[in-house]
């Protein structure tokens, strides 16, 4: 089967095409043939060579843990599922080619009002959202400021709590404002328009920081109520103890099901109580993925890239 992969670290342009073996399913697993992926961040990482201390892999890597496709081969102990599904996944690697296996408990069927490039763009931003949010540990009539709201993650956040009856309070930048009202946040704040330490300051139990890095945790500290939660993606603020707030890291644990956080969603979506937006789509071949690439490096793009 072809695959878009590398065989060493470096810019995008060390993609290439690939010739690999077409996967098998396992007793418990599936054989998706993939009909979009979606790139993330992390994909780049990966690429560049950040992450081969913490995740070190053999070449050629293929990366992709975003799909959407059809079942082409059902293990001998999976139930609920049948050739010719088409299912969103979470593989761990991989997404990047023409057939992925993985374990049925990383799959979900598709809605079928959902597009393949909403599909494709789900799993990771979804998951996460979603996780992020439990670690909150939100209690009825409490406030949470979402700091990125018009990110990936951060606008699917701001949807499940409002769907889950939280107020919400949505920080981005002015030209998102309006698309991050209309997701439903109560209030919308610019960070580069209003100022924020004055209008937010003890405002909230919670704030979720999806911002790139973690780049607003020291001033979204100051966002948050004494005895509060902070919890970031990326960067915690420092001194959070002296101000006794409770900093939280989103780290996957084991009880963090892939299948729970992805029927959740979907069930969301058949709702029509969510939204999800694509940046743009690419095609799926060695151009598009170099593409894709140079677009992830640049940190400018608002929603999800999609190869389809």
């Amino acid at each position: 089967m072809k695959a878009l992969g590398f065989k060493e670290y470096g810019e995008p342009e060390v993609f290439e095409e690939l010739e690999l073996p077409k996967p098998k399913a396992s007793e418990k697993g599936l054989v998706i043939k993939v009909l979009a992926a979606g790139v993330n961040p992390y994909d780049g990482l990966l690429r560049s060579g950040a992450m081969q201390k913490m995740r070190p892999l053999e070449f050629p890597i293929v990366p992709g843990s975003d799909i959407v496709g059809e079942i082409t081969e059902v293990g001998s102990k999976v139930k609920n599922y049948a050739v010719g599904d088409i299912v969103i996944g979470h593989p761990a690697i991989g997404g990047y080619s023409e057939y992925v296996a993985t374990p049925s408990y990383n799959v979900v069927k598709k809605p079928k009002e959902m597009s393949l490039e909403e599909a494709a763009g789900l799993a990771s931003v979804g998951i996460t959202a979603y996780y992020a949010l439990q670690l909150a540990k939100l209690k009825k009539g409490e406030k949470i400021i979402i700091l990125g709201a018009s990110g990936a993650v951060g606008s699917i956040a701001v949807q499940i709590a409002k769907e889950q009856g939280y107020k919400v309070i949505g920080v981005a930048s002015s030209k998102n404002a309006d698309y991050v009202s209309a997701l439903g946040a109560d209030r919308v704040f610019s960070y580069d328009k209003d100022d924020l330490s004055q209008v937010l300051h003890n405002k909230v139990n919670v704030v979720l920081d999806t911002s790139f890095g973690g780049k607003a945790s020291a001033e979204g500290l100051q966002y948050v109520k004494k005895g509060g939660r902070y919890v970031s993606l990326t960067s915690l603020p420092e001194n959070a103890d002296e101000k006794k707030v409770k900093a939280i890291r989103m780290k996957r644990s084991k009880d963090m099901k892939d299948k729970e956080a992805l029927g959740y969603l979907a069930d969301l979506y058949r709702a029509h109580k969510l939204q999800l937006k694509t940046a743009e789509v690419l095609t799926f071949d060695l151009r598009g993925v170099i593409g894709a690439h140079q677009l992830i490096d640049k940190k400018q793009v608002a929603g999800k890239l999609i190869l389809k």
